[in-house]
């Protein structure tokens, strides 16, 4: 088969010829259709994020089930599936109580193990979802990294009707998501995002603000109830003084990993709590793929030849599309 291989940090991944893997016990095969690009992969490619090198990057995918393992009951060859952006144990404390992220065996794709930028991925059973029917593979590829996180976030900081939430980095592939999701939930939206996508998130948003001092604004409309917080650093201090008293933040963005200042009685005085989301769960992916079939999130993408996928990778700092960039496995 044919998949990209990162071998050397800052180096573009090389279009190569891979072994095609097989179904072991308890694993799938699947052939990858679709895979999204996330600042994530960015990070990786860098070497910010760890890796085990030489590695397949990607952590987001869906395709169709081609080989089953032993053991294997609730897949067959044919299904439409979306993976979970990793691999856990099942068995300890934290997998039994359905909080797999926080798994101390946790394995990612891309990272720990060979990923979805290939034709095929070999992945446990227990990281795949069915994908309900009408829920395109393009959109159902970044519903484990991107929707099932903002789930996770939105239900964290108890989103419901009549709240107001703040969303940060809401022309991104989370914040666009983010903004449809806390709706979903029954939440006014407050949307902060660069004056270029401030036309296109106004589709999608109750408010649109493209301030980057924008917690004034905020106030002026009666101050947030509640916030996710898509981008982090740089804007996580405005986030904070635009919220009302009480409130909570749900922790997703990190796209500058230097240490972010923050005066700490902000935080004490209006007891103003921030809540780190690191990914969804199993839970959190079924309901990201309810939310799409059920049309209460529409999914917001560009797709790109599977060709494109170095350049999508290093220029994704400076990118200006609207939502995710998924590319096709069109080899």
């Amino acid at each position: 088969m044919r998949g990209y291989l990162l071998g050397k940090f800052g180096e573009p991944p090389a279009l190569v010829e891979l072994e095609k893997p097989r179904a072991a016990p308890g694993r799938v095969v699947v052939k990858v259709a679709a895979a999204g690009v996330c600042y994530r992969d960015f990070l990786t490619w860098r070497g910010l994020q760890r890796a085990r090198l030489p590695v397949v990057p990607g952590h987001e995918f869906a395709g169709v089930v081609e080989e089953v393992g032993e053991g294997v009951a609730e897949f067959k060859p044919g299904d439409a599936v979306a993976g979970m952006m990793y691999e856990y144990c099942g068995v300890c404390e934290n997998c039994r109580s359905g909080r797999e992220y926080l798994c101390r065996s946790r394995r990612i794709y891309g990272e720990d193990l060979h990923g979805a930028f290939a034709e095929y991925i070999s992945v446990d059973r227990k990281s795949l979802v069915k994908i309900p029917p009408g829920v395109p593979l393009e959109a159902a590829s970044f519903a484990a990294c991107v929707l099932s996180t903002v789930v996770r976030g939105v239900r964290k900081i108890g989103v419901a009707p009549g709240m107001r939430v703040l969303v940060t980095g809401a022309g991104g592939g989370v914040g666009i998501h983010a903004v449809q999701i806390a709706k979903a939930y029954g939440a006014k939206v407050i949307a902060v995002t660069s004056p270029s996508k401030a036309e296109a998130v106004g589709k999608y948003a109750d408010y649109v603000i493209s301030e980057k001092a924008f917690s004034e604004e905020v106030k002026k409309l009666g101050g947030a109830d509640g916030a996710v917080e898509a981008v982090g650093g740089p804007t996580l201090e405005q986030t904070v003084r635009s919220l009302n008293w009480g409130a909570r933040v749900a922790l997703i963005g990190n796209v500058d990993p230097q240490p972010a200042p923050l005066p700490l009685g902000l935080l004490i005085l209006k007891e103003v709590e921030i809540l780190p989301v690191i990914q969804g769960g199993r839970r959190d992916l079924e309901e990201a793929l309810r939310l799409l079939a059920s049309g209460a999130v529409k999914p917001v993408y560009t797709v790109h030849s599977f060709s494109e996928l170095p350049k999508l990778i290093a220029e994704t700092p400076n990118a200006t599309h609207i939502g995710r960039r998924v590319v096709k496995i069109d080899i």
